[in-house]
């Protein structure tokens, strides 16, 4: 097998785990469940968190081209949500979830993203090349910014408060859902697939890729830049564990988002880190 998972990991940031990876036969996915903005209509979990594992276990099962496989998933999870009720009438409402999703196919690897979770395919030549992000990314930094206009204003305040003040902005921005001019994610509406970015990179030139969602990529992208190598060399030692406690240290000691402004104290943080070999 091409792929080796060598490390992997989820620590819970949130009273659901909405997180999930996986990998079978000749691919490795990640997930990254959107919190719901909506009241979940399962019993122990929320939306987000159904959705994930149902794509999950479908993943698991499936053979064959990308596309079609994520077509037959949001086809069979699409029915499995209407048997429970409508679909939401707003989109702030839609289960959705970001991917990564790693494939072997023939010579080369393929990586299919949707929304904000990442593939860092690090090359033999040691470029790092970055797939995923995108106009969601984009978003977030944007309220981002909205939140230390609101402190600014209002002075400083618990996340709790400061979410009050943007919530409007949360919604409209999950409205743009799957919309020419907002941002695709994985969701239970087929045209989300309109906005699947798919690369594929000859295998001989990748040495290892590294999947992770936003909780987890802070840590480099956010909170102590330009730390992608020395992440890679820790995970590669087995000391995963230890990346977590530095990361959930970083944001309790910045409770109130005032160094790095977010809506919640921790995310879900998940990563899986593959060798390539031939």
């Amino acid at each position: 097998m091409t792929l080796k998972i060598i490390s992997s990991g989820s620590d819970q940031g949130s009273p659901y785990n909405e997180d999930l990876y996986g990998a079978v036969r000749d691919r490795v996915w990640l997930l990254d469940g959107a919190t719901g903005l909506a009241p979940s209509r399962f019993e122990n979990s929320s939306d987000a968190q159904w959705l994930v594992r149902a794509f999950s276990d479908y993943f698991s099962t499936a053979d064959g081209d990308t596309v079609e496989v994520l077509k037959g998933a949001i086809d069979t999870m699409r029915a499995q949500y209407i048997a429970t009720g409508p679909l939401p009438e707003v989109l702030y409402a839609m289960p959705s979830t970001g991917l990564s999703m790693v494939r072997e196919v023939g010579a080369d690897i393929e990586i299919a993203s949707l929304a904000d979770v990442k593939a860092y395919v690090v090359l033999k030549s040691g470029e790092v090349q970055v797939i995923g992000g995108g106009p969601l990314e984009a978003l977030d930094a944007a309220l981002a910014d909205e939140l230390v206009k609101v402190q600014a204003v209002h002075g400083a305040m618990d996340l709790k408060a400061s979410r009050a003040h943007v919530e409007h902005i949360i919604r409209a921005n999950r409205e743009k859902m799957n919309r020419d001019g907002g941002y695709w994610v994985l969701s239970l509406d087929p045209v989300c697939l309109t906005g699947l970015e798919v690369v594929r990179i000859p295998t001989e030139d990748v040495s290892h890729i590294l999947l992770a969602t936003d909780g987890f990529y802070d840590l480099w992208e956010r909170y102590e830049p330009k730390s992608f190598a020395k992440v890679v060399h820790a995970l590669m030692a087995g000391k995963g564990e230890a990346l977590i406690t530095r990361l959930r240290a970083i944001e309790r000691h910045d409770e109130w988002g005032e160094q790095f402004p977010r809506v919640k104290l921790h995310d879900d943080a998940s990563w899986v880190l593959i060798e390539v070999g031939l």
